[in-house]
Order: C-alpha cells, then sequence, then structure tokens
C-alpha cells in the first residue's frame, strides 16, 4: 500500500445518508490505494446502529461497503495490530484531551473514534505510507489544524482564558484532515461523479446539513474553483 483514506464515523455517515454510496465507490475505484475505517468507526457506523431501527438502514449500507471491500478494516489488512492501534489511541486521547486548560481543569476536545483515526493515521505515517483522514467535526480538526483559533472559539464560547499545552498541540500538526466536502471535490476532479456545478453544490450543502462544519463562503470556493 503506497496511500489510503481513513474515514472518521460522522464524515462516513454523513456521505451514505446523503446519497453519495456511487459516487464513493466511483472514487474508490479511480483512487489508488485503500479507504480504511478502524474497529471503533466499524462499531460507531455498523455494530451499534444495527441494533437501532432508526439507523438500521444507514448501517446495512456502510456495511455492504466493507463486505465488498470498497472500505477495508485496518486490522483486517494487517496495517495495525489491535494492541498497537489501542496504545496508539490512548496516547492520543491523553494528548487531546490534556491540550486546552480552563484554569486548572482539563477541557475535553474528542472522543475515541476520532482519536482512533488520528492514532492510525500516525502509525501510517511512521511507516511512511501516505494517508489523510476524513473528519467532518469541527473541534477535532482544528486540533490538528489551526488550535489558536480553536482557542479562540473556546474563549468566545466560555467567556474566559484558555491556556494550552503547545507541546501537546505540535504533536497533532502533521496530521493530513479534509472534510466530506473535500472529498467530494476530489470525485468531482477525478470524474468520480458529473461535472455539473450546480450538482456538486447541492451535494455540499447537503454534506454541510448533515453535520460537515464547512461555511457557506468555503462552499462558494469549492464550487467556483
Amino acid at each position: 500500500m503506497t496511500k489510503c483514506i481513513i474515514f472518521d464515523s460522522g464524515a462516513l455517515i454523513n456521505i451514505t445518508q446523503n446519497g453519495l454510496i456511487e459516487i464513493f465507490m466511483e472514487l474508490a475505484e479511480k483512487f489508488q490505494g485503500d479507504f480504511i475505517i478502524t474497529d471503533g468507526v466499524k462499531y460507531e457506523t455498523i455494530e451499534h446502529p444495527l441494533k437501532i431501527k432508526r439507523f438500521e438502514w444507514g448501517a446495512l449500507r456502510i456495511q455492504k461497503l466493507l463486505e465488498e471491500e470498497i472500505i477495508r478494516l485496518a486490522q483486517d489488512d494487517d496495517l495495525v495490530s489491535f494492541k498497537e492501534l489501542n496504545e496508539k489511541t490512548e496516547e492520543i486521547l491523553n494528548e487531546a484531551n490534556s491540550s486546552f486548560f480552563q484554569g486548572d481543569k482539563q477541557i475535553h476536545l474528542i472522543e475515541r473514534g476520532e482519536a482512533e483515526c488520528i492514532a492510525l493515521s500516525r502509525i501510517l505515517s511512521s511507516r511512511g505510507i501516505d494517508n489523510v483522514t476524513v473528519i467532518d467535526e469541527r473541534t477535532a480538526r482544528m486540533l490538528c489544524e489551526n488550535p489558536d483559533n480553536l482557542a479562540k472559539i473556546m474563549e468566545n464560547k466560555l467567556h474566559v482564558p484558555i491556556r494550552m499545552n503547545k507541546e501537546n498541540l505540535r504533536k497533532f500538526k502533521d496530521t493530513k484532515i479534509i472534510r466530506s466536502t473535500e472529498l467530494i471535490y476530489l470525485a468531482y476532479k477525478k470524474s468520480a461523479m458529473e461535472k455539473d456545478k450546480k450538482k456538486l453544490e447541492a451535494i455540499l450543502y447537503a454534506l454541510k446539513f448533515g453535520g460537515c462544519s464547512i461555511s457557506e463562503k468555503e462552499v462558494m470556493a469549492i464550487v467556483s474553483s
């Protein structure tokens, strides 16, 4: 394997709930690498929602992608052992959730599923495997891309000064993050979908309203590029 795309639960659910499976599958075929999920993401997108009638249909669609090997499980592909990924995930959780402080109190930032994806990304990077992680949630993305702005957002929300552990934050700066919207734009550029800017715009807005943290200004910048 030379490169892969790692999917967080929220982004994968957003893509499938918006009826983008055919585009997703076409991109997977054109992408010269693998689409990867972790065991935690499998639990959050397939195993747990299969037990809930409201979410069962979405879980079955993602399960089909896994069964047809459109997406692959990192542990099954021998990319990483359960033990190694668990240890790295605990390390990521500790670093992320002790990076911002309100007074002496740590601020909880990310959950285990997001931490697993970032942990897998670090492990793959250490082995020379080019990778990017698809995360729609703003906090985890800004933790990696722009922690200073994340601190400002929290200060405005909490109305208190926020202290940062910059040594911890430096460890996240090399994690490459994209959103489901950028993934769809990649599909558009690779002709994995119809070259229709109106349809592209509609899909980007559907993903935005489905939970992807993207502004209208960013949507229009993608459409006009």
